[in-house]
């Protein structure tokens, strides 16, 4: 974990999570170029505001509520281009080329649908999901509760086996 009082070195706070605040903003935005442009932002906006953190919250936490931030602001902004991020390559321990192509096919869905939901929806999966971060967490950057997460992450489930399953 970066202290950020005693190494205040942006380069190694973008090597930690910086891959963290990239993903999460292509999955809020749905476009590669304003993803990265928020990603520049955020790590801006964190180099500024370092002396004011007050480690009420993990550096993660803080960078990916931050990220969200900038996400919002740049919804709210006209002439968005959406853009399909696409899906990592994930590794895959079967033989068979029709597995391969079928595990692919499933992925590509699940994550579609993912970009599909609501924002409120899509966030929880992201932070969860994408991010590993815990439930507190996840309370924390949001500003609800536990059991609002819970619930949210409830209902983000079962939108996403009803979708897949048609």
């Amino acid at each position: 974990m970066v202290d950020i009082y005693t190494n205040n070195d942006l380069s190694t706070i973008m090597d930690e999570y910086g891959s963290n605040v990239l993903n999460t903003a292509y999955l809020y935005l749905k476009d590669k170029q304003l993803a990265e442009d928020v990603f520049q932002e955020v790590f801006l906006k964190a180099y500024l505001k370092m002396n004011t953190f007050e480690f009420r919250s993990s550096v993660k936490t803080w960078l990916i509520r931050i990220t969200i931030n900038q996400c919002k602001d740049a919804i709210k902004c006209a002439y968005q281009k959406k853009v399909d991020v696409g899906l990592k390559e994930l590794d895959c321990t079967s033989d068979s080329v029709e597995t391969v192509a079928e595990e692919n096919l499933e992925n590509e869905m699940l994550y579609n649908n993912i970009l599909s939901l609501e924002p409120k929806y899509r966030e929880i999966v992201l932070l969860r999901y994408y991010n590993d971060l815990s439930l507190d967490e996840i309370s924390e950057i949001l500003h609800i509760s536990n059991g609002a997460v819970r619930t949210r992450l409830s209902r983000t489930t079962a939108l996403l086996k009803r979708v897949m399953t048609e």
